[in-house]
């Protein structure tokens, strides 16, 4: 039974809040989380829990902080060992945003199509590696860092930066379908201000969920 959390919106330099959303514990074999630039709706999906979302936010990145640092590589560790993983993301991403769709009642248009970036991967691998290797779920590091520090760290300057999070799917198309049967996943994936995008798959036994997915959506200063 899937588990829904809290979308978390972009946060402005105006918000006194940072760029944070907590997944909270389930039993569930499967969680969903967003943050980042969706809409205003609440994060709701079939027999899960449902979160309210996070104020939104583009207060932008200087991509100084770690900027060169070696990014972390696209193979079978940040891959859940998936073929094909990053054509088949991203040919799902953007056949989704190809097609106008309502995102928990709200009109969607088709937006342009996204372009893989490394640096957005690199963070996104560093993130589901760490809930992986530390059996947790959420958009918070245990390091305190929000989705906007990471991105930044690996050297992306960005005006605008969202982030899904899902575990537990066992492929590209379960968690596509996942996180476009969401509100507020659905909303970061139809939103028109990034200009691109990586997913991360980590997997590990032992853990609450065994596969934990990371997808950043961003566009550069």
């Amino acid at each position: 039974m899937p588990y829904l959390a809290s979308p978390l919106k972009r946060v402005s330099s105006s918000s006194p809040r940072r760029a944070a959303c907590l997944a909270g514990a389930s039993a569930a074999l499967l969680a969903l989380a967003a943050c980042g630039g969706g809409g205003g709706g609440e994060s709701a999906g079939t027999g899960g829990a449902v979160g309210t979302p996070s104020p939104p936010s583009s207060s932008g990145g200087s991509g100084t902080v770690g900027g060169g640092a070696t990014l972390v590589a696209l193979d079978a560790a940040t891959s859940c060992g998936l073929p094909d993983f990053r054509n088949n993301l991203l040919q799902a991403i953007n056949d989704a945003r190809a097609v106008a769709r309502s995102c928990g009642g709200t009109a969607m248009p088709a937006v342009a199509p996204l372009t893989w970036n490394d640096q957005l991967f690199s963070a996104a691998a560093r993130h589901s590696t760490d809930m992986a290797a530390n059996n947790y779920f959420s958009h918070t590091g245990l390091d305190g860092r929000s989705m906007s520090q990471r991105v930044s760290a690996e050297g992306y300057a960005w005006s605008w930066v969202g982030e899904n999070i899902a575990a537990g799917q066992s492929s590209v198309a379960v968690v596509m379908n996942g996180w476009l049967a969401s509100p507020g996943h659905c909303s970061n994936i139809m939103n028109a201000q990034p200009r691109d995008v990586a997913v991360a798959c980590v997997q590990r036994s032992g853990t609450t969920y065994g596969r934990y997915w990371t997808m950043l959506l961003a566009r550069p200063r």
